[in-house]
């Protein structure tokens, strides 16, 4: 049985909207018309899409699944049709950006601020997550182009690098080792460590400077969160690796210190990613082009 994309439209729409009646105005059919459009997609199907409650509709696993799915397709139609709109004109247009943690919370911020006050009629969407989430992304066409700090395991995706950053390995005042003026990779031993969710392309090169110095982890707090994750370490949670650009003032007013320890200072590449031979529409090559011209390299 092929999928009707029209029934898969106006399921997209509740599970979006959590109601009928919300569904029914954003799909433009009436009420009565969309429940019987659902219930026939859900027996063409087999399963059950939603729980039908007292205030709205919530989604089983089956539709859970089925969203999952119904998300992707519907981002790249609208970055498809936002691709046909764009193409004449830099100066208009639509670019949606993803952009791993670093880049996306300390980096694009300012560019998207500058770019926008020359090219004012450009929307710009920015997605923040990991760099496996951003990588596949650019590759699902959800994103026109991405920005990551990390290695990519991405088919189709082509990097070039466009400046680079230092993690430093940092805890607070109070460790144990903040007093040390010298230490090696075998004093972290067992002791706890703060780090990023897998997939993180941070965590990925951390955890192989950590093999290749046969050091041995303690316990492991995770966090999706940069910030979040430098609050952690700030309160004494554990060694953490932040990068460079985040954590200037808190080493100049001594809520953290760098550890001794030159051989866990990590260098890495950022990089703007994008799908091998895709079209790019004129606002793409500006905003690129504006990055490769401005000073970020320095203020990095």
């Amino acid at each position: 049985m092929r999928m009707n994309l029209h029934h898969l439209a106006i399921f997209h729409a509740i599970a979006e909207t959590g109601s009928i009646s919300a569904a029914a105005g954003r799909v433009h059919v009436s009420q009565p018309a969309l429940s019987r459009e659902l219930k026939d997609f859900e027996g063409r199907l087999g399963v059950v899409l939603f729980e039908r409650l007292p205030r709205g509709m919530r989604l089983t696993e089956p539709g859970k699944v089925l969203h999952a799915y119904s998300a992707r397709l519907f981002a790249v139609a609208d970055s498809a049709q936002a691709a046909m709109r764009d193409f004449a004109d830099a100066r208009t247009g639509q670019l949606s950006i993803g952009a791993s943690n670093t880049v996306g919370t300390y980096v694009l911020p300012r560019l998207v601020a500058n770019f926008r006050s020359t090219f004012p009629q450009v929307g710009i969407s920015l997605f923040v997550g990991n760099t496996e989430q951003v990588a596949q992304g650019v590759a699902d066409l959800r994103f026109t182009l991405g920005f990551v700090e990390g290695p990519i395991r991405v088919e189709g995706i082509v990097a070039k690098e466009f400046s680079r950053d230092e993690l430093v390995p940092v805890v607070a005042a109070q460790h144990p080792l903040a007093g040390r003026k010298r230490a090696t990779p075998s004093d972290i031993n067992g002791l706890p460590l703060l780090m990023r969710e897998p997939g993180s392309g941070t965590r990925e090169l951390i955890t192989e400077l950590l093999r290749q110095l046969n050091a041995t982890a303690g316990s492991i707090v995770e966090f999706s969160n940069t910030e979040a994750l430098k609050q952690a370490a700030i309160h004494g949670g554990g060694i953490a690796w932040l990068p460079g650009i985040s954590v200037t003032r808190d080493l100049q007013d001594g809520s953290l210190v760098r550890l001794p320890i030159d051989s866990l200072a990590i260098e890495r590449s950022f990089s703007i990613i994008r799908r091998e031979g895709a079209y790019e529409v004129p606002a793409v090559d500006a905003f690129v082009g504006m990055i490769q011209t401005s000073s970020v390299c320095s203020t990095v």
